[in-house]
C-alpha cells in the first residue's frame, strides 16, 4: 500500500510538473514574441519529489515550442547525463547510448534536445527548477555582433537587475551538445565562487539565451526582459553609445527591499 502511495505521489508531481513546462513552452513559442520559430529552442523542468530530483523532463528533438504537449517531453534521469558530462570527447554512438540509458521510460522512441546536457547543468543548481532556452531576434542582434559580449554587459535600467541579477553569464560560440555543456559548467562555477549566488541569464555567442528560473514564471519574465533589454541596447548602440548604469548603483538597487519584494513577486 505504502509503495503504491509513492507511485501514486510520483505521479502527480510528474503530470504537474509537465503541465506547467508544457505551458511555459508554448507561451515562449508565441509569434509575437519573436523568441523562437520553427523548432527553435527548448525548455526543461525539474522533476522534484521531497527535496530529491533524480530526473528532468526536456523537450524532445525536433518539435516546437509553440505547439508542443505533453508528449513531447522525455523524462531524463540526472546521473546518465552528469557521467556524460564529464567524458572527454565522447563520440555518437557513445552520447546516443547514454541518451537511450538516460530515459526513465525505455519505450520512448523521440529523441532529446541536443542540449539536454546544458539542461541538465542548469537544473542542477539550487533554486533552479526550470529553464528557457530561446533565440530571441533581439538578444540575437547583439550576441551575433562583433562587439559581442561588451554590447550586453552591464545594467542599464533597474528591472534588468531585478530579474536578470547583477551580472549575466557570456559564452562564445561553442558547438552544441557536450562541448557547449562543459564550456557552461566552467563558466558557471567561475559565475558562482564570484558572486557566490547562481546566475539567472546566460548568453551564447551566434546562438541565444538561456534564463534559469525557480517557477516557469520567473523563467518567462527573465527570456522577456532580456528581449526588452536588448531592444533598448540595440537603439542606444544606434543613437551613440549604450549608457550603463554604475556599478555601485547596480548592487545598491539590487540589494533594496522594494526591489527584493518586487523580484519575488515576479516569480509567482
Amino acid at each position: 500500500m505504502r509503495e503504491e502511495w509513492k507511485m501514486k505521489e510520483r505521479q502527480d508531481i510528474q503530470a504537474e510538473t509537465l503541465h506547467k513546462l508544457v505551458k511555459l513552452s508554448n507561451n515562449l513559442g508565441r509569434a509575437d514574441y519573436h523568441l523562437a520559430i520553427i523548432g527553435e529552442g527548448n525548455t526543461s523542468a525539474k522533476v522534484e519529489i521531497k527535496d530529491i530530483a533524480d530526473s528532468f523532463f526536456i523537450k524532445a528533438s525536433g518539435t516546437q515550442l509553440a505547439t508542443v504537449t505533453g508528449n513531447d517531453f522525455i523524462e531524463i534521469y540526472f546521473e546518465p547525463i552528469v557521467q556524460l558530462i564529464n567524458m572527454e570527447n565522447p563520440n555518437a554512438e557513445e552520447i546516443n547510448y547514454i541518451f537511450e540509458k538516460a530515459k526513465v521510460d525505455k519505450k520512448y522512441r523521440a529523441n532529446p534536445s541536443v542540449e539536454t546536457l546544458l539542461h541538465a547543468i542548469c537544473l542542477n543548481l539550487e533554486g533552479v527548477n526550470f529553464v528557457g532556452h530561446t533565440h530571441p531576434t533581439a538578444v540575437n542582434r547583439l550576441t551575433c555582433s562583433k562587439s559581442f559580449p561588451e554590447n550586453l554587459k552591464g545594467r542599464i535600467y533597474p528591472d534588468e537587475i531585478v530579474l536578470l541579477g547583477k551580472e549575466s553569464i557570456f559564452i562564445p560560440y561553442t558547438d552544441p551538445g557536450v562541448k557547449l555543456a562543459q564550456r557552461a559548467k566552467k563558466e558557471i562555477e567561475i559565475f558562482l565562487n564570484k558572486h557566490g549566488e547562481r546566475p539567472r541569464s546566460i548568453y551564447i555567442q551566434n546562438h541565444g539565451f538561456i534564463a534559469l528560473g525557480s517557477t516557469p514564471t520567473e523563467v518567462e519574465n527573465i527570456t522577456l526582459t532580456a528581449n526588452k533589454a536588448a531592444e533598448i541596447r540595440f537603439g542606444a548602440l544606434l543613437a551613440g553609445g549604450i549608457n550603463t548604469l554604475p556599478k555601485d548603483m547596480v548592487t545598491h538597487i539590487s540589494k533594496r527591499p522594494d526591489e527584493k519584494y518586487r523580484e519575488n513577486l515576479f516569480k509567482k
